[in-house]
């Protein structure tokens, strides 16, 4: 009870939490504390599929020094970016801002030829990688070296005495490269010119054409350069939090920084799943092991060999279970990897209804199958593959079926192998249960026949034991006799001596068995009586009678001396008249029957532990357990008989 009490617990609590995680992140962990700034960051810079470069999160930036060239600028354009240069520098201590030419001391010429200065090395970097990514700056609209091309511009913006064109990016680079065309009034002043410059270059040093294009956000500053992928103008502020994201851009710890503030203000999953998805892999299959680990050794415990009153439900049931229990580890570990893909309740309770109505399907055809076509006559081997054939067969068949008849894809073969694999895993565990089943079993059936042998060894050993119980103390008795008649009468005393040595001789010719002939038994009997028939003299007389047929039967060798040695020394020796015993051995409806009748004292209760025949008892309880009876009656005359039925 305990184990179902869990297994129902872990089944609820799985898509409780999921699904509350998930109703949290489309409220962006509202209930977490957030910072503006950082949010501000996060929103723009990190990117929402999470891109990797060498196991490192790659957030797009300028690797190296930020170079510009300026294409017809007059002075005052000249000094207008320059000063606006100034104001960004303390925000970016760590990066370099310069004019190509001043950090090379090379001439860009035409960018998009190769020539053989492209290999050359300046301060650790390529020549040509440091040309590829040169800021160009055009200025007048007049100018021959401006190339436009409306295919490639990203903004075209126009106010009076003012007019721009940003063209394109670099997306394998993941470095926006920028040929920003602009058209000065001559009558503008060097602090207009700045104004004007500030949006657009800021955007590109910023990669701002990379930013993620977000409907909704938590930090929504409409009116700053930065804050869109695409839309500015150029009446839009340089704000504090444009600075802040400018500035941690290109700080040395941005990664360290902005996973301190996301370990704080987000779950576990959620940070690890930005900065370390490799980590949170392992993390995501450790857990699912140990969840599986954990969801199978309950269901095997609740529903192995566990026998139901239906055929069909011992399919139903634990086919149910594993199918439940599998899709909950696959839906843990997608929760861990990436945002929960069952967002919703409703899907949850569809999918469920679903697994249902597979399991009740695949349980169905599993038990036709193991009925009409699995032959008890089959190898085991044989019918291990065919059953395993089968059971993968009759899960992935179906979704072969859907994904064909939707040809919706033209990979429909490599979206298939997730189905193709969790049928392997069912094929797999239940071909291991099948083993199981037939190894217990054959474990079984081999201790049953061990156990039947070492009783069979013990009870021989118990015979033996009763056996040489017996033969002490007759000899006593008989020794008694001789002793009692040496004095007396040497002739009887000779006779008994003889009858004793060949009653010796018979026990000795047979060490070792545990049976003998009826008509060995009444001889061994006849020599013990006619031993004491001398003892007694006249007060003894004995008859002996068997029916014809049954002096070959085997029985337990000292079966029935026990009883004539009971009948002389509790009935005879204890009258003054005449003695008489009598042996009947006869055949009964199922067996045979062994008599003896005495005309001594009546016997009383507790017959057998006070006469002395607990031997008996144990011999016939030995060797033929309930087909045996020893019982014993007073009237109408005094007799014990053995009765032992289906003897051969």
């Amino acid at each position: 009870m305990k184990k179902i009490i869990l297994l129902t617990l872990i089944l609820l609590c799985i898509p409780v939490i999921v699904l509350r995680d998930s109703y949290n992140k489309k409220n962006n962990y509202s209930n977490l504390p957030k910072d503006e700034k950082w949010e501000y960051v996060k929103e723009r810079i990190l990117p929402k599929n999470k891109l990797f470069f060498n196991g490192e999160l790659r957030i797009h930036k300028f690797s190296g020094p930020i170079l510009y060239k300026l294409y017809n600028a007059t002075s005052e354009d000249s000094l207008a970016l320059e000063n606006l240069i100034e104001e960004l520098k303390p925000l970016l201590p760590n990066k370099e801002i310069n004019y190509f030419k001043r950090y090379t001391g090379m001439s860009l010429g035409d960018p998009f030829l190769i020539n053989e200065k492209d290999s050359i090395d300046i301060n650790g970097y390529n020549f040509e990688h440091l040309k590829k990514y040169t800021i160009r700056l055009f200025f007048g609209s007049k100018n021959p070296s401006m190339r436009i091309d409306s295919s490639r511009s990203n903004f075209i913006h126009e106010k009076p005495g003012f007019s721009h064109i940003t063209y394109g990016k670099n997306i394998e680079s993941g470095v926006a490269f920028s040929e920003n065309h602009y058209s000065f009034d001559e009558t503008m002043s060097i602090e207009e010119r700045q104004k004007m410059l500030e949006p657009f270059f800021i955007r590109t040093i910023a990669c701002a054409s990379f930013f993620e294009l977000k409907s909704k956000k938590i930090v929504n500053s409409q009116k700053s350069i930065l804050n869109d992928k695409e839309t500015v103008f150029i009446d839009y502020e340089f704000s504090d939090l444009d600075k802040f994201l400018l500035q941690k851009l290109y700080s040395p710890t941005l990664l360290e920084e902005i996973k301190a503030y996301m370990n704080n203000a987000y779950p576990w999953k959620y940070t690890s799943n930005y900065f370390d998805k490799d980590k949170t892999r392992i993390i995501a299959i450790w857990i699912c092991s140990i969840l599986a680990v954990t969801l199978f050794s309950l269901s095997f415990g609740i529903f192995y060999r566990k026998k139901y009153k239906y055929l069909y439900l011992s399919y139903f049931a634990p086919i149910l279970m594993g199918v439940t229990c599998l899709f909950n580890v696959l839906y843990v570990y997608g929760y861990i990897i990436e945002p929960a893909l069952l967002t919703d309740v409703t899907i949850y309770v569809v999918l469920s209804i679903i697994l249902i109505t597979i399991a009740s399907m695949a349980a169905f055809c599993l038990m036709l199958f193991d009925k009409y076509v699995i032959k008890d006559s089959m190898p085991f081997t044989l019918q291990l593959i065919l059953k395993m054939c089968f059971t993968f067969l009759i899960f992935i068949i179906p979704v072969v079926i859907v994904f064909i008849a939707e040809n919706k894809y033209g990979n429909w073969f490599m979206r298939i192998n997730p189905f193709i694999a969790a049928s392997f895993v069912f094929t797999l565990i239940r071909g291991v249960l099948l083993y199981l089943d037939y190894f217990s079993d054959s474990l079984i059936k081999q201790k049953d026949v061990e156990l039947s042998k070492l009783k069979e060894v013990n009870a021989q050993a118990e015979v033996k034991l009763l056996q040489s119980q017996i033969n002490p103390h007759f000899l006593y008795n008989s020794l008694n006799s001789i002793a009692t008649l040496a004095s007396t009468d040497t002739a009887k005393t000779e006779k008994m001596a003889l009858s004793l040595s060949d009653l010796f001789k018979y026990t000795i010719n047979r060490k070792g068995k545990k049976e003998s002939s009826i008509s060995d038994e009444v001889q061994m009997v006849k020599n013990y009586l006619e031993v004491e028939q001398i003892r007694f003299g006249d007060r003894l007389n004995f008859d002996i009678e068997v029916d014809r047929g049954l002096e070959r039967i085997k029985i337990p060798m000292f079966l029935i001396q026990p009883l004539i040695e009971n009948a002389v020394k509790h009935g005879i020796s204890k009258i003054e008249e005449e003695g008489v015993i009598k042996l009947i051995i006869s055949k009964s409806r199922s067996g045979v029957a062994i008599t003896v009748i005495d005309n001594g004292p009546q016997f009383p209760d507790g017959l057998v532990s006070g006469h002395g025949l607990q031997t008996v008892y144990d011999l016939l309880r030995l060797s033929y357990g309930d087909n045996a009876l020893l019982s014993w009656e007073n009237t109408p005359e005094k007799r014990i008989m053995i009765t032992i039925n289906n003897i051969a």
